[in-house]
């Protein structure tokens, strides 16, 4: 499905989702409550264990106390879920990769979660597929709608341009739907139904996603195993990595505190949203003047946009106090647009009159004021690229 991801630079500007609380509960038990020390485990073995690595057939006779907690905890979520949450050696060492260099990043997903997880539980639970296929998106995405890896997979779900195009997102000069919170996770969903349906196995779904249908299914034959845990040590290297990887985000994520991970609060607005359009295209600094809202707010608000222009007839998400000053100001607002088309008002800009002198021409001009030659010949009505020393042209140059 995707190579390693690049993840792009975002801000944290938000607003709030409408809740659906579908997600999967798991009280919280105490330590003492977890563990019965004398309690074993028995694997295919004439020995009582606690646990065993498929993969490196390593058993531990006595086990540390921390992996008798994280085995119980990891019994709680496989209870819980249709999705395979088995505890062996391979996935342990993935929990203590999240514990440790990567807590900062599960902190972080923490705060950020609450805006996109309960979309995703009401889209899951559609489909009928499991809640905690969520969990997934922090392991494609860092839950970054605009992160893009160097292969070209884009958005929440890392989609591949191909695939986005197979499952309904549209992507244009302007509008990338794999970076649509909503619209990429319903086509994630009926991906996974799909996958699903040729594989059977959640585990398998998760090692397709990553590595392909394809790849997967030959590799399958050409082993002739049918269990992820088997078919692993075939698998290439970053999808051997993948389905341990979402394990351990899973358990992290439902036994933080357990760990006393710290939840990292970005600077979140989460205040009511609604939607709009506008009649005519509004780029976001004069959407900013008129309504003082971020370019930030709107990037993130909007991340399909792929330019910083709301487009017309597009639906615009925005905060509900921002769409409330606009229906009351609409008309007004067009009137203002219409004037800084005519530069009538200058936005972070200044007008400037220059004379043509000696050894000048359009692109030199244009270079000194950092301004383009197509905008010299269409504020000043040239339809050539000849210039006469005192000739006179109307400049409209960036303010510094």
């Amino acid at each position: 499905m995707k190579t390693n991801i690049f993840l792009l630079i975002f801000a944290f500007s938000f607003t709030e989702l409408s809740a659906q609380s579908d997600s999967i509960i798991i009280e919280t038990i105490l330590d003492s409550a977890l563990v019965e020390y004398n309690t074993t485990v028995k694997i295919e073995s004439n020995e009582e264990v606690l646990f065993k690595s498929n993969e490196e057939k390593i058993i531990d006779i006595v086990p540390s106390p921390e992996k008798e907690l994280i085995l119980k905890r990891m019994q709680l979520l496989d209870k819980s879920s249709p999705m395979d949450f088995a505890f062996n050696e391979i996935n342990y060492k993935y929990i203590q990769k999240y514990l440790g260099r990567d807590i900062k990043l599960i902190s972080r997903m923490l705060g950020v979660s609450p805006y996109y997880f309960p979309m995703m539980e009401q889209q899951l639970d559609r489909f009928q597929i499991p809640l905690e296929l969520k969990y997934l998106a922090i392991v494609e995405s860092a839950l970054n709608p605009k992160a893009r890896s160097y292969s070209g997979a884009t958005g929440l779900w890392q989609f591949m341009y191909p695939t986005g195009k197979e499952y309904g997102l549209e992507v244009t000069s302007y509008i990338d739907e794999r970076q649509d919170p909503l619209t990429s996770t319903e086509a994630a969903c009926i991906y996974f139904v799909k996958l699903y349906e040729m594989f059977g196995d959640w585990n398998l779904v998760l090692a397709a996603y990553n590595g392909g249908p394809g790849y997967l299914k030959r590799v399958m034959d050409k082993t002739e195993l049918t269990d992820y845990w088997d078919l692993r040590p075939h698998l290439r290297k970053e999808t051997q990595g993948y389905v341990p990887a979402f394990i351990a985000v899973s358990y992290v994520m439902n036994f933080y505190k357990e760990h006393d991970i710290e939840i990292y609060n970005p600077n979140i607005n989460f205040t009511n949203r609604d939607t709009i359009s506008f009649q005519k295209l509004v780029p976001y600094n004069l959407f900013s003047e008129m309504f003082c809202v971020s370019t930030e707010t709107l990037n993130y608000l909007n991340p399909s946009f792929k330019k910083e222009l709301l487009l017309k007839g597009e639906v615009i998400c925005l905060p509900e106090q921002v769409i409330m000053d606009i229906v009351r100001n609409e008309e007004y607002f067009y009137v203002f647009l219409e004037r800084v088309y005519n530069r009538e008002i200058l936005i972070n800009e200044e007008r400037v009159v220059y004379s043509v002198e000696k050894g000048d021409y359009l692109g030199k001009i244009a270079k000194t004021y950092n301004i383009s030659v197509p905008d010299i010949k269409e504020w000043n009505k040239l339809f050539s690229d000849n210039l006469s020393i005192g000739d006179t042209l109307i400049l409209y140059v960036p303010k510094t």
